[in-house]
């Protein structure tokens, strides 16, 4: 298992990361969540070798890293920013972007604002705004029975958002979207943890999961798509709740190829991992040639 470094940036900001392989080629991951650890994307370092070099970092405020003084610093504009100086502080000369869920936003943030310092994009288990975010949360919403909608806006008017109870019917109404091919736990899934803080600043003020109210709450890249010229893959799974608005991104980005993986709802990445890397690794090897 590689062990977790610290890079610091410009202005005393340390972000936490691990890494594998050597280069000229680097692959940076963001875990997106929003507030995930790295952990349930370290099957991704397997694909590090002499050529590639792979770098999983946590986002500011997430795991050891950096946390900034006031939630209103938890942007997409501002993890877009953490990216490029942390590719500065890495040296990094090729850089293949990687963001997963909400990672894939900031990917596409930096995309429109550093696309020179880009060689390629990838877009996994994602979507272009946050419009669309609200849409397939009421997509998962239409699929709960009404015992479990009724039970639902019971416990949400209460704001009983960190009880047991509320937490377990959530699980329970995601759950075909997010993991719906996971007959257990993996390893990587149970390391990852969730920042409570930063996935409130950034999507839910109140804890409510199915309400996007944060900072993320007006963004939207979906104005990027037509500008995007990087080579680009749309990676999704057949049953997650952003295929349709993953399935519009491949189509308007014109470089962009789509790949929607058949057993897999949103953690394809643990659903289907042999596909999944294999994605990668097929994407990767056509655009740097090694």
């Amino acid at each position: 298992m590689s062990r977790a470094s610290t890079v610091t940036v410009p202005g005393r900001r340390s972000f936490e990361y691990v890494a594998r392989g050597r280069g000229p080629a680097t692959l940076v991951v963001h875990p997106g969540g929003p507030g995930l650890t790295y952990h349930y994307l370290r099957g991704l370092l397997r694909l590090a070798n002499a050529n590639l070099r792979v770098v999983l970092f946590n986002p500011r405020g997430v795991g050891h890293s950096w946390v900034p003084k006031s939630p209103r610093e938890y942007t997409i504009t501002n993890m877009a920013e953490d990216v490029e100086a942390i590719r500065r502080a890495l040296k990094i000369r090729e850089l293949h972007l990687l963001g997963y869920s909400a990672g894939g936003f900031v990917a596409l943030e930096y995309a429109h604002r550093y696309e020179n310092r880009l060689t390629s994009l990838l877009l996994c288990a994602t979507a272009g705004s946050a419009e669309e975010l609200r849409a397939a949360n009421r997509l998962i919403l239409s699929r709960a029975s009404p015992r479990q909608r009724q039970r639902l806006n019971e416990l949400t008017r209460a704001k009983s958002f960190e009880s047991p109870e509320y937490q377990r019917l959530v699980e329970e109404i995601v759950r075909p979207f997010q993991y719906r091919f996971l007959e257990s736990i993996p390893a990587d899934w149970k390391a990852t943890r969730l920042s409570p803080s930063v996935y409130r600043a950034m999507m839910s003020r109140t804890g409510a999961d199915f309400v996007v109210d944060g900072t993320i709450a007006s963004w939207d890249g979906r104005r990027y798509y037509s500008k995007i010229e990087t080579p680009s893959v749309v990676v999704v799974g057949k049953y997650d709740a952003f295929l349709e608005s993953s399935v519009e991104m491949a189509e308007r980005i014109e470089p962009a190829h789509l790949r929607v993986l058949p057993h897999s709802s949103h953690m394809e990445v643990l659903e289907q991992p042999r596909e999944f890397l294999g994605t990668v690794r097929e994407f990767l090897e056509n655009v740097t040639g090694y």
